[in-house]
């Protein structure tokens, strides 16, 4: 029977650029833990058509038992947008599944050792342009367990993209649009929204900064936030969504998640950061780049935004008005006794 699991790839561009994505079950301490590392991960290929290549998957033990394992290339998808990937642990990736071939699909692997599996990929004349697909490691036999009487199967997807090198092979990425999630903020973090496309056939990695300024006119930015941090890439056709946040403010908010899983907000008023208060107009500006194969191309955008700290505006704003109330009482005050009636000394004539 057919079975899917899903992946949420966060921080990402297409396919995330982390070091490791694994499903992963404890399972009994006598059972041991399924912990496995991986490198590289993702694995990114560059291959000619009519070659036959081979590649290093190190792939290291780092449980507390033997571990009997066997690798298999398996199919995803990827939607737009979220990111969410639909893996398939049964289905073979179409055409690029017939291409591979392992040195030893069945391994074993011992408690703090290192493995190096052989990744051997003959690509065809007739190839496309980009592929991707998982390559699976899971243990051979799915252990018993009595928790509950599930058995807990482990398992580690390592993403791999091929781009073929060959004519008509185009990289190209574009702007589909910058956003924030608030055009006034009372405090920071600000969130930025940044979406880029995927319009040619080949897999493509951008990468960048968002350039917080108090005009498109400054040449000192206030602070320089980087694109696609987790190095990820964008597959041909498709959107992918990267998240900036703009945190360098005052106060300082930090996030939290109390007992019963909720994320809450606390602020930090430490006074030694009143420098960091940001108030007023504020523009971000996009510079981020891709190598179409011969050069750097730059995907350049600009958004504006407000942050105005509107609780502390008005606590100012009542503190003067105190302040001038008391000054105006006390003027008033000085003023009537000076415009008081004055005694007026009786003149007394001589004769």
């Amino acid at each position: 029977m057919r079975s899917r699991l899903l992946l949420i790839i966060g921080a990402v561009v297409g396919l995330a650029g982390a070091s490791l994505i694994a499903f992963s079950g404890q399972a009994k301490a006598a059972e041991g833990e399924f912990y496995l590392q991986v490198s590289p991960s993702p694995l990114v290929i560059t291959a000619k058509p009519g070659q036959t290549n081979t590649y290093d998957l190190k792939i290291r033990n780092a449980g507390t038992q033997t571990e009997k394992l066997t690798i298999a290339p398996r199919s995803f998808t990827v939607k737009n947008e979220s990111g969410e990937v639909a893996f398939d642990d049964t289905k073979k990736p179409a055409e690029i599944g017939d291409w591979i071939r392992f040195a030893q699909t069945n391994f074993i692997v011992q408690p703090g050792e290192w493995f190096t599996q052989k990744i051997t990929i003959a690509v065809p004349e007739s190839a496309g342009f980009s592929y991707s697909f998982a390559l699976a490691i899971t243990r051979q036999d799915t252990p018993k367990s009595q928790d509950a009487g599930r058995a807990l199967k482990g398992s580690v997807a390592i993403f791999t993209l091929v781009n073929i090198d060959k004519p008509g092979a185009t990289r190209k990425l574009e702007l589909d649009s910058l956003s924030t999630n608030s055009g006034i903020y009372e405090y920071l973090p600000a969130k930025f929204d940044v979406k880029l496309k995927n319009t040619g056939n080949s897999i493509v990695r951008p990468e960048g900064n968002l350039f917080i300024q108090r005009s498109t006119d400054d040449t000192q930015p206030i602070s320089v936030l980087p694109v696609n941090k987790s190095e990820g890439y964008i597959l041909p056709g498709s959107v992918r969504t990267l998240s900036i946040n703009w945190t360098d403010g005052y106060p300082d908010i930090r996030q939290s998640t109390d007992s019963s899983g909720q994320v809450k907000n606390e602020s930090d008023w430490n006074f030694a950061n009143l420098s960091k208060l940001r108030i007023g107009y504020y523009t971000a500006k996009l510079v981020a780049v891709y190598n179409d194969g011969q050069r750097d191309i730059p995907v350049t955008g600009e958004i504006g935004f407000w942050v105005i700290p509107w609780k502390i505006l008005l606590g100012v704003l009542l503190i003067i008005l105190l302040i001038g109330a008391g000054v105006w009482s006390i003027a008033s005050k000085v003023f009537k006794r000076s415009r008081g009636p004055k005694r007026i000394k009786p003149v007394t004539f001589r004769k």
